[in-house]
Formats: C-alpha cells, sequence, structure tokens
C-alpha cells in the first residue's frame, strides 16, 4: 500500500514538474517576443539617442555626416568618410618615425604630428585630383557616380581651388622639414598628379602609387 501510495505521489510530482515546464518555456517565448531580437533592446538604451534622435557613433563616416551640410561634398571629395587611404600613406611613417627614435624612447611627437597632417591632405588632394580627371567617367559608373564632382555637388572650379588650399597646407607641413625632405616631397607631387591618368594606360596603376 505504501508501495503503491509513493508511486502515486511520484506520478503526481512528475505531472506538476511537466505542467510547469511547459508554462516555464511558454512565459519565456512570451517574454522573448516582447523583448525582440537578442540585443536591440537593452543596447539601444544604453547607448542612447544622440543629437536629433540618432545613435552617437566615432566612425569616420559618421564625423562626414555630422558636419555641415555645405562642408559635407568637400569632406568626401577628400574621402575623410573612407580613411583607410589615409592609415596606408601615415603608417609607414610612423614606423619610420618609431625606427628613428633612441632606443627605450617614445617616437618624436612632432614629427607624428607633422606627417599625420600630411597624410591627411596628400590623401585628400590626391582623391581630389583623381576625381577632376575622371569626372566624366565616374558619371557612367555605378561605384563612383555620386563621388561629389560626378554628382554636381561640386564644380570643377571649386574642386581646383579646394585642391589648392590642401597643396598649400600640404607646403606649409612640408617646409617644417629639412631641405632634402623638402626637395624629396616637391618631386613626389609630379606622380601624386599622374597616378590617376595611369589607369588609362595599364592594369596595374597601383605600381605608380607604390
Amino acid at each position: 500500500m505504501l508501495g503503491a501510495g509513493g508511486a502515486g505521489l511520484a506520478r503526481g510530482l512528475r505531472a506538476v514538474t511537466q505542467a510547469w515546464l511547459r508554462g516555464s518555456r511558454g512565459r519565456s517565448v512570451v517574454l522573448a517576443r516582447a523583448a525582440g531580437p537578442p540585443g536591440t533592446g537593452d543596447s539601444r538604451r544604453r547607448a542612447g539617442p544622440g543629437p536629433g534622435g540618432r545613435g552617437l557613433s566615432l566612425s569616420a563616416a559618421a564625423v562626414v555626416e555630422a558636419a555641415p551640410r555645405p562642408v559635407q561634398p568637400y569632406l568626401r571629395l577628400m574621402r575623410l568618410d573612407k580613411p583607410i587611404g589615409t592609415w596606408l600613406l601615415y603608417l609607414p611613417c610612423t614606423w619610420s618615425i618609431g625606427l628613428a627614435a633612441e632606443p627605450g624612447c617614445f617616437p618624436d611627437w612632432y614629427m607624428l604630428s607633422l606627417f599625420g597632417t600630411g597624410a591627411v591632405l596628400m590623401r585628400g588632394a590626391g582623391c581630389t585630383i583623381n576625381d577632376m580627371w575622371d569626372r566624366d567617367y565616374d558619371k557612367k559608373v555605378t561605384r563612383t557616380a555620386n563621388r561629389p564632382i560626378a554628382a554636381g555637388d561640386i564644380s570643377t572650379f571649386r574642386s581646383f581651388v579646394f585642391l589648392g588650399g590642401q597643396l598649400t597646407l600640404a607646403l606649409g607641413v612640408l617646409l617644417c622639414l629639412n631641405y632634402y625632405s623638402v626637395a624629396l616631397g616637391a618631386a613626389s607631387l609630379l606622380l601624386v598628379i599622374t597616378y590617376p591618368l595611369m589607369k588609362r594606360v595599364t592594369y596595374w596603376p597601383q605600381l605608380a602609387l607604390g
């Protein structure tokens, strides 16, 4: 009799447990549906909206989007929203400046800042020249049709004036270096101007860029 009672009690506990588990799963599904996909609820609340209701971001593209509307075409013209080219120009400079430092000492921050500024300006000038040369071709290519000159956001004359401003500032950076560096930098300007034309005569324009 005790065995029968124990078996009945075990069956009752099993039934209660299964019912509770089914109910828990149901409640979990309801809560999950109410909360939305993973990582969408709490993360949005923690990040919080930025000015104008947009999320805050420190990416280069977000910085360009946050700039005043009349300035944005010029920032896109110098590819400030796509900084990989600037990094590719700047990082070898930082490596060289680091190798030139005294053992156990940090690299010269003044030189790092000069070459960083020069990398941004010269990469921007190169992209401006490229878009000026290719403005008629860019209009016919989906990937490049929205570039500022091809899209008509900046006229050829204004892009020329903008190019002059970038090169003037870059010259100011160059004159902070020694005479050998000034001569070397001035000699490289010819390659900066002609590099965009290399794609018309060869499939390896990066060779001229290198």
